[in-house]
């Protein structure tokens, strides 16, 4: 019963991911490939991908919709990385921007079987060249994917909102390592 509730977790986040593409060639981020060789589901969500970590060294400006202002940070609304989640992009006061979605709210299971299919998904997009490792949180789970050569990151968790929600949600997060210290 939990193989199968995993497996549908998996084609709903696939399937999701497969969506990203069509928003992505509707906004002319993404260019369609020659040849389709790989399960367009995949060749989807990976061009979806590499197409917001390409844009990370700009802060993401070609991503960024209408911003609203905080006391430390400015946040723009984006289309979302994977429909049906909500996504913005946030400039922190100390120079770094991330853009960040997050997705499936609910309980540890569900969050646990989201995450599980956003790594394997990440880690095939992404490839050999990037090297994960496992920050540790207040709950769940996390795995940050990072280069020698690059101060961009991709960072996939699952986690317990803390109070007064305390929901279990997925994130997925792109920019620079996300640290406790917003400046």
């Amino acid at each position: 019963m939990q193989c199968d509730g995993h497996n549908t977790h998996f084609r709903t986040f696939r399937a999701t991911l497969a969506g990203l593409l069509t928003t992505c060639l509707a906004a002319g981020c993404v260019q369609p490939a020659a040849t389709k060789t790989e399960n367009i589901g995949d060749a989807a969500a990976c061009a979806a991908l590499k197409t917001v970590i390409a844009d990370a060294g700009t802060g993401f400006q070609s991503l960024r919709g209408s911003a609203s202002q905080d006391y430390d940070h400015t946040r723009w609304d984006t289309k979302p990385i994977l429909p049906g989640t909500d996504c913005d992009i946030v400039a922190w006061g100390g120079g770094r921007t991330h853009y960040g979605c997050t997705w499936d709210k609910g309980n540890d299971a569900t969050a646990r079987a989201d995450y599980d299919a956003g790594l394997r998904l990440v880690s095939r997009c992404l490839g050999s060249g990037w090297q994960v490792s496992h920050p540790a949180g207040h709950s769940g789970e996390a795995s940050r994917f990072a280069r020698s050569d690059s101060p961009t990151t991709v960072e996939i968790r699952y986690y317990r909102e803390r109070d007064p929600s305390r929901q279990w949600q997925t994130s997925l997060t792109i920019g620079p390592p996300i640290t406790r210290d917003a400046r």
